[in-house]
C-alpha cells in the first residue's frame, strides 16, 4: 500500500514545478531560450514525480536532493531578483515543502516502501 501523502506531495510539487514559469521576464532578450529551458526542465521534474509515484528509490533520492536544494535556497532571499512577492513566496513554499519531504521521506516505513518497489516488479 502507497505510503500516507504520496499523493498530496507528488501533487503539491506538479503544482509548485510550474512556478518555474512564474518569474519569466516577458521583454528579455532570452525569453526563448529561457523559456526552452524551463519547458524541459519541468518535463524532466514530471518525468521523475512519474517514477516518484510508482515507487522507485532513485526518485525518491532525487527529491531528497531537489528538498535539500529547497531548503537551502531559502538564502536567496536575501537578494531577491525579479518580482519581489511572487518570488518570496516561490522560494518559502518550496522550503516547507522541501522540509517535509525530507522528514517524510526519511521515515523507515516510507524508505521501506520505496526500496520493496523495486523488488515487487
Amino acid at each position: 500500500m502507497r505510503p500516507r501523502f504520496l499523493l498530496a506531495a507528488t501533487v503539491a510539487m506538479g503544482v509548485l514545478n510550474l512556478t518555474a514559469f512564474a518569474n519569466l521576464e516577458w521583454i528579455q532578450r532570452f525569453f526563448v531560450p529561457t523559456l526552452t529551458a524551463d519547458i524541459f526542465i519541468v518535463g524532466v521534474s514530471y518525468l521523475v514525480l512519474w517514477f516518484f509515484w510508482k515507487g522507485r528509490n532513485w526518485a525518491r533520492l532525487s527529491v531528497l536532493a531537489i528538498s535539500f536544494v529547497s531548503v537551502i535556497n531559502l538564502l536567496s532571499l536575501i537578494h531577491p531578483h525579479g518580482i519581489v512577492v511572487v518570488y518570496d513566496s516561490i522560494v518559502v513554499a518550496w522550503a516547507v515543502l522541501g522540509t517535509f519531504l525530507l522528514c517524510w521521506l526519511n521515515l523507515a516505513d516510507v524508505r521501506e516502501w520505496f526500496k520493496s518497489q523495486k523488488k515487487s516488479e
